[in-house]
């Protein structure tokens, strides 16, 4: 019971450091769309998680075992491909499923992603040496949430529960964004509850997946990695499928908000749920083991 307290506090304390400084400046640099007006703020929201691990286990004394901070066990490479290929297959398979299912008029072949190709090699490449350029921010969540939350919860709960938990916290986390249109814009209804049950819905089934790639590997940085080239690639690669090669967009069969949800949402649940699923057997031989 001692132990669980303990626990508990800590992670009280790190979600009070994680939290108070990105509503803070989540909510004083918002442009009010969903973006910020501050370039030091938009460049350190995602460190934040970090530097709370950091605070949190120097004023617990809890030091920096097991932390996840080696690059990983051994044949860990494959896990690391893997951290790379999910992002591109989740944007081609969401813009198969745009065309399949959204788009009202018109082919994939059309699109502005498609128009030309040595310009749509050009952009994927692109965006994936963004994403390894600025991996330090996907470290500076996943240090927080796959490497430090999660496992805590674990003390607390079984993963699967730890999982779900730390994706809503981790949702919720991004309040004062989603509060104005982040990521799922402001045209649709029910704004801006819809978004945050987008939100919570996404970062759960990712939460899943980023759990995995840590579990298998013992390090942080394949989902920190994936975590930024979900970011990079996805963005830049997704919407030009949403666009002819003249630049008009293709109409759609509802607004954009759906259009992400029927198109983006599938894969995610789907990959989401086999990692929940491979992460609970993980779990069973241990109970059996412990009793």
């Amino acid at each position: 019971m001692k132990n669980k307290t303990k626990t508990l506090l800590r992670i009280v304390l790190y979600l009070v450091l994680t939290y108070v400084p990105v509503y803070i400046l989540g909510f004083a640099f918002s442009d009010k769309n969903g973006s910020l007006t501050s370039v030091f703020a938009g460049n350190t929201l995602m460190l934040y998680p970090a530097i709370a691990v950091i605070i949190t286990r120097i004023v617990t004394k809890e030091g920096f075992r097991d932390s996840f901070l080696g690059f990983g066990k051994r044949n860990s490479g494959k896990y690391y491909a893997l951290a790379v290929l999910y992002p591109i297959a989740l944007t081609y398979v969401s813009a198969l499923l745009l065309h399949l299912f959204v788009v009202k008029n018109g082919s994939i072949t059309d699109s502005a992603a498609l128009s030309d190709g040595t310009m749509a090699v050009a952009m994927l490449l692109l965006s994936i040496v963004s994403g390894f350029a600025t991996a330090v921010h996907g470290f500076g969540e996943e240090l927080g949430w796959r490497g430090y939350l999660t496992p805590k919860l674990e003390e607390l709960m079984p993963t699967p529960a730890a999982v779900i938990v730390t994706g809503i916290i981790w949702a919720l986390w991004h309040g004062p964004l989603l509060a104005y249109g982040y990521d799922f814009g402001r045209d649709y209804d029910f704004f801006p509850y819809g978004g945050f049950i987008a939100m919570i819905v996404m970062c759960v089934f990712w939460s899943a997946i980023l759990t995995w790639l840590t579990k298998r590997t013992g390090s942080v940085y394949p989902a920190a990695l994936c975590h930024m080239l979900i970011d990079t690639v996805l963005t830049t690669n997704f919407m030009p499928f949403a666009v002819k090669a003249n630049g008009e967009k293709f109409e759609l069969r509802t607004n954009e908000f759906w259009m992400l949800i029927i198109s983006v949402f599938p894969m995610i649940i789907v990959v989401g749920t086999v990692c929940m699923v491979l992460l609970c057997k993980k779990q069973k031989p241990a109970s059996k083991a412990s009793a």
